[in-house]
């Protein structure tokens, strides 16, 4: 069940990143727990009204961050300042901005509003807790860098010799 969750939020956030769709829901109020499970620890120093997140920078929450609620994949993915969410089926996307706190502030059509403003509490590189204005808690672990490795290291990068040749073009009429 964990290696589906994983590869459908793998799947889910490279179809996101790739169309930048906009459409959003979310129906459940519970948190996202990572894939591999509920995490461990507390988060960062909470600030008033209970939300952490001061020594966090917009830096140290790029990358895509994935979890679960209800059985269902959540996936977050920020870079250069833009964020898109997926929970549910649902994509919602917006900014990520640095402030007092890492705040997150989404555009979802639909009428879903779950997740469309948010503060980043916690990041250690590894989870990432980030709580939303309607009481939704997401608590989400780093995914790993979608960069392939081990690839063969003696392709070639020439082109062969004795190649036939283009022959020359016609030259085209002159345009009236």
């Amino acid at each position: 069940m964990r290696t589906l969750i994983r590869n459908g939020a793998a799947a889910v956030t490279a179809l996101a990143a790739a169309a930048a769709l906009t459409a959003c829901g979310s129906d459940s109020g519970k948190s996202a727990e990572p894939a591999d499970g509920p995490a461990s620890g507390s988060p960062s120093a909470s600030a008033p009204g209970g939300h952490g997140g001061h020594d966090v920078a917009l830096a140290d929450v790029e990358g895509t961050w994935n979890g679960a609620a209800d059985g269902k994949p959540v996936s977050l993915t920020i870079g250069q300042g833009q964020a898109v969410m997926l929970a549910e089926g649902s994509i919602c996307q917006g900014t990520a901005t640095q402030a007092e706190h890492v705040e997150l502030a989404l555009s979802c059509q639909g009428g879903a509003a779950k997740r469309t403003k948010g503060v980043v509490e916690s990041a250690d590189g590894k989870q990432l807790v980030v709580v939303w204005e309607s009481g939704t808690r997401d608590t989400l672990a780093k995914a790993p860098d979608a960069a392939p490795t081990g690839l063969p290291s003696d392709i070639p990068t020439d082109f062969p010799s004795g190649l036939p040749s283009v022959p020359p073009l016609p030259s085209l009429p002159p345009t009236p």
